[in-house]
């Protein structure tokens, strides 16, 4: 199979270059890489430059910085039958292409595939609970088997569900939960997805003073996604449960700012659940 990496960027130079070179280890060549650059200058024009003789580089530009409207416009240009859309500080494992190949390839056939994360030191991460073991996804486990770098689509399921949610996402009011809200969407439709944890693509940690500043704004797009794909009454709960009971946690155990993750993360959730548009919600509170 012939694979697109999608590549949204901004601001990232060295980030983007480590990305690359990984790229040039895959043991699986059959791929392009479309980058999608939203910077307002020609700081990648050396990077590109550095890697066109060992990978095959499109370079796009774009004005409007949102990362799912770059993720769209990327895969307009794409050709390959499956896309995917690795962060640009993602670095790639030798074999993840080579894996993905097969597992498309399998008796089974999925229409899509995700996988988990690990550090840039090969360690495991912080970004979420991941679902222990191999399953199809379904409704209720896509919350702790997806994340968008490691999200391989076959082009023509991605194309019938419409691509990706520019409402939704970096760069708008509901700050994540995209890939959730596009394989919901997918699902819908009929299509199959199969989570694999030893799928693994390398990420850094972010620091919980990041994370934290972003919280209410994931939160809104979690709960958000969960109304407008009108996700189970149980699910929604679990994770609204999960939120506060780790914000309580980490309150007894004095560490304030991971307890004020977890209650912005819950007021989020329930904020942009009962909002239907981007409008109606308030903004985040401070946090002191």
């Amino acid at each position: 199979m012939f694979f697109s990496l999608i590549v949204p960027t901004l601001g990232r130079v060295g980030e983007l270059r480590a990305l690359l070179d990984s790229l040039t280890r895959q043991s699986l060549t059959t791929f392009e890489v479309i980058i999608v650059d939203q910077n307002g200058d020609d700081r990648l024009v050396p990077v590109v430059n550095d890697f066109t003789d060992r990978l095959n580089i499109t370079h796009l530009r774009s004005t409007v910085r949102q990362c799912n409207h770059a993720r769209n416009l990327g895969a307009k240009r794409a050709v390959g039958d499956i896309v995917t859309f690795p962060d640009d500080d993602c670095v790639y494992t030798d074999t993840v292409l080579q894996t993905v190949n097969e597992l498309f390839a399998s008796f089974d056939k999925p229409d899509f595939i995700t996988g988990s994360v690990i550090t840039l030191e090969g360690l495991r991460g912080k970004s979420g609970r991941w679902h222990p073991v191999e399953t199809p996804i379904n409704s209720h486990n896509v919350w702790t088997c997806l994340i968008e770098f490691n999200f391989f689509i076959r082009r023509t399921a991605f194309t019938a569900t419409g691509g990706f949610d520019e409402g939704v996402g970096p760069g708008t009011t509901f700050g994540s939960a995209e890939g959730q809200d596009l394989a919901l969407r997918l699902l819908e439709k009929g299509f199959r997805g199969l989570y694999v944890p030893s799928l693994h693509i390398m990420h850094p940690d972010k620091p919980v003073t990041l994370t934290t500043a972003r919280a209410y704004s994931y939160g809104l797009g979690m709960g958000h996604v969960m109304r407008k794909n009108h996700v189970g009454v149980a699910t929604v709960g679990t994770f609204l449960l999960r939120s506060v009971m780790g914000g309580l946690v980490y309150l007894l155990k004095g560490d304030i700012p991971r307890a004020r993750y977890y209650f912005l993360t819950f007021l989020g959730r329930i904020r942009g659940y009962l909002s239907l548009r981007a409008g109606a919600v308030t903004p985040a509170p401070a946090t002191g």
